[in-house]
């Protein structure tokens, strides 16, 4: 396919993209995510947005967003909010004199800040707590906020490393075919297919050693044993491909299999792979989400939607507890399946 045949393709499929209303609607929805991941000091913090203290402006929850969190140290704000995460808010009773004017987050509260007197306190306007708190006195719009960016951590670089291993060994079982295909890649897709993808995450993060059960150990395991589906596509791919014409002039003039292969037969089998990668994602953030519901995977205090829904189990009469966390972890995995819906549609050359 031509440089202009394939800018042509691609320009309509995503013409065809944007007239799926529920297609856009789904994006809007992960960018909001994306947004609010990125944001989330300054969305949801005890640190004030401003504050003069000591005579000097302060902006503390700006030095907590990414990139500026691994560049500037904390300052005075930040020390006095770990030494009392509640100074902010009792400045009414207790008055620092050293300090003056502040402005805090909408919800001015850290997903780590625990308060005796809220513990489970209902959804309540009047206390900023807008989906209540859990049994610790956690707000749980913060920690549902905060806990964005690790679903998201998660669900992107988990299915990042799944991408890499899948397209890696189905391009390569594609286009060499023979004993490396039948005995190795083969079988071994064949292999992990017979077990369900959930149950062998959980086998595998329950036998691990609980010190190294974390975020990041997470992601592993989710991505090296969520592979399969893109492997099979690209490897059909790339057989496909690698009897077109242009691969074959490519190899008369040459190329050496490298280059025949991530530079002329990948390059056309990548659609089914974006497809299967935006369903990857929410296959992702609901793993995650059902491990650590089950107490196996991202560990407290560190907030994720899923140990924020576990917490219900506690008290089923905490109703805010299952709802709002549920509703979260429903929309951004329908948001994320709306897209591939969106995208096999948009990427399906035989619509007219």
């Amino acid at each position: 396919m031509t440089k202009r045949g394939q800018m042509g393709f691609w320009g309509e499929a995503l013409g065809r993209f944007k007239q799926n209303r529920l297609g856009r609607y789904g994006l809007w929805v992960i960018a909001a995510t994306i947004l609010v991941a990125w944001l989330a000091p300054l969305i949801a913090n005890n640190a004030p947005l401003m504050a003069r203290y000591e005579g000097s402006l302060h902006f503390t929850a700006f030095r907590q967003v990414f990139p500026l969190n691994h560049f500037l140290a904390p300052d005075k704000i930040t020390l006095k909010l770990r030494q009392n995460p509640d100074w902010l808010l009792e400045q009414k009773a207790l008055p620092d004199p050293k300090l003056g004017w502040f402005l805090l987050p909408p919800v001015p509260y850290s997903p780590l800040q625990t308060r005796l007197d809220d513990t489970g306190s209902p959804p309540s306007f009047k206390a900023s707590h807008y989906c209540g708190c859990d049994a610790l006195g956690r707000d749980v719009l913060s920690r549902l906020i905060h806990g964005t960016k690790t679903s998201l951590l998660v669900g992107f670089v988990a299915v990042g490393l799944a991408a890499v291993i899948g397209i890696a060994l189905g391009a390569t079982a594609g286009f060499f075919g023979g004993w490396y295909d039948l005995i190795f890649v083969s079988r071994l897709i064949e292999v992990f297919l017979c077990f369900p993808t959930f149950f062998l995450i959980v086998t595998v993060v329950a036998l691990m050693d609980p010190k190294y059960l974390n975020i990041w150990s997470i992601m592993a395991v989710i991505g090296l044993t969520s592979w399969t589906s893109i492997a099979r596509y690209t490897r059909a791919e790339v057989m496909r491909a690698k009897e077109s014409p242009f691969v074959a002039a490519a190899r008369v003039i040459g190329a050496n299999s490298r280059r025949l292969i991530f530079r002329h037969a990948l390059p056309s089998a990548l659609t089914p792979v974006l497809i299967s990668v935006s369903f990857g994602l929410a296959g992702a953030i609901l793993a995650e989400a059902g491990l650590s519901f089950l107490g196996i995977g991202v560990q407290p205090p560190e907030p994720s939607w899923g140990n924020v829904l576990r917490s219900v189990q506690s008290d089923w009469s905490q109703w805010w507890l299952g709802v709002f966390p549920g509703a979260a972890i429903f929309f951004a995995v329908l948001s994320y399946n709306l897209v591939g819906e969106a995208l096999r549609d948009a990427l399906d050359f035989r619509q007219g």
